[in-house]
């Protein structure tokens, strides 16, 4: 999604140039930009691909439980060890930056799969699947008959992808090296899938290693493999992890004043404030600023919260979605870090500035910058929330509102 304003003379007026919706960029530039390149590399694929694959792969959800799949792959090496691993994106990267370097991969689809059919003899599927185990980029050697269907895809979940093609046949063109920790769990065809999930972050794979390997179908008991489409692999991975940290934190001793932190990007901040509590508790509150993207025109700001206990969740986190999962997870490994457990309330700020979605990798990694930052130190709750109300622009009672954890009821019940 791309905002336009809501007024259509506004983008005749400014054509890009005089910022009359008050970004500091145009979203249709930086698309039109992004593109170029890729426009002056199209003629030359004519009905066939040679090139490097990161490793990675895509599985869409529309269909389902018929889904397309397929590897993604760049139009040169530039970035290639990166370009699908957000884990390791600097988040010092502007949004240009990263669409940028986004419309570079393109989404090679085969036909529809049914989501059970993980040990199908397709040619394209068996590929897909060995070149996502990789530890490094191969070369893939694709035909496809169709021409590429140039566009940049924005999501609330995944990061940004660019061209799509419908291709006919797959060839490796290099020898994928693939790491022992890995085969041995995808071999493991009697490990369940939550299990696997948890060995491989035990062996330091990253969440997006593990959420390809996941959306793949290469994880889980023999029987119930399944494709999942890349969306929802995302938001599962964050989920089985948090729950894994969420039961080892609960044994720690809890923390012993009120932690702050904080990080700002992309015109996003977040916030954390840790309190001493005897049980986990977390509240996540995203917030949506006056004319921002997803608040377009509103006097006032949009609170979205979700909120769990000691238990976990037993539903999706329906208001704020993927972000909720990933900013659980960034913290919660932090608290393991620390061997520490702590009610926990955060807190993300969205301004106008963020007007493309870039998917909740975002949300992750600046949550994990955030409490990896420096801490401030406070007595009390009410020295925290003075410090934290100081420095947010929606009112602190707002939140208060919203969050179980600030009620004072609640509190009560943690001492």
């Amino acid at each position: 999604m791309v905002k336009v304003p809501s007024n259509k003379d506004l983008c005749l007026r400014c054509k890009g140039g005089k910022f009359l919706c008050g970004l500091t960029f145009c979203p249709i530039i930086l698309k039109t930009k992004a593109l170029l390149p890729v426009r002056k590399i199209l003629p030359k694929l004519r009905n066939e691909y040679y090139g490097p694959s990161p490793p990675s792969l895509f599985v869409g959800r529309f269909g389902y439980p018929k889904v397309r799949l397929g590897p993604m792959a760049s139009l040169n090496w530039e970035d290639i060890d990166v370009i699908d691993e957000p884990d390791q994106w600097q988040t010092n990267l502007t949004m240009e930056d990263v669409v940028n370097l986004r419309a570079r991969l393109f989404r090679f689809m085969a036909e529809p799969i049914k989501v059970t059919e993980v040990s199908s003899r397709s040619k394209v599927l068996e590929i897909t699947q060995e070149q996502i185990q990789a530890t490094s980029p191969v070369q893939l050697e694709m035909k496809f008959s169709k021409k590429p269907r140039l566009d940049l895809n924005f999501d609330r979940f995944t990061q940004p992808m660019g061209a799509r093609v419908q291709i006919n046949s797959i060839q490796l063109a290099s020898t994928p090296k693939i790491d022992q920790k890995v085969d041995r769990v995808v071999a493991d065809t009697d490990l369940k899938a939550n299990d696997a999930v948890a060995r491989l972050y035990s062996d330091e794979s990253t969440v997006t290693q593990i959420t390809r390997l996941f959306s793949a179908g290469l994880l889980g008991l023999e029987k119930k493999r399944r494709f999942v489409p890349t969306r929802w692999s995302i938001t599962a991975v964050d989920d089985i992890l948090g729950n894994n940290l969420r039961k080892q934190i609960q044994d720690y001793p809890e923390i012993q004043d009120y932690m702050v932190f904080h990080n700002s990007y992309l015109d996003n901040d977040f916030w954390v404030l840790l309190i001493p509590g005897r049980e986990w508790h977390f509240d996540y509150h995203e917030t949506w600023k006056q004319d921002s993207a997803w608040n377009p025109g509103s006097s006032t700001p949009g609170i979205l919260t979700d909120t769990e206990g000691p238990n976990g969740r037993k539903s999706y986190a329906i208001n704020t979605v993927g972000g909720y999962y990933a900013a659980r997870l960034a913290i919660q490994e932090k608290l393991a870090q620390m061997r520490r457990k702590a009610a926990v309330v955060a807190f993300r700020e969205v301004g106008k500035g963020y007007a493309i979605p870039l998917g909740v990798w975002q949300v992750r990694e600046n949550m994990r910058k955030a409490v990896n930052s420096p801490c401030y130190h406070f007595g009390d709750l009410n020295q925290a929330l003075k410090f934290i109300g100081g420095r947010v622009t929606i009112p602190m009672r707002f939140y208060s509102q919203k969050s179980p954890i600030l009620n004072r009821k609640t509190l009560d019940e943690f001492f």
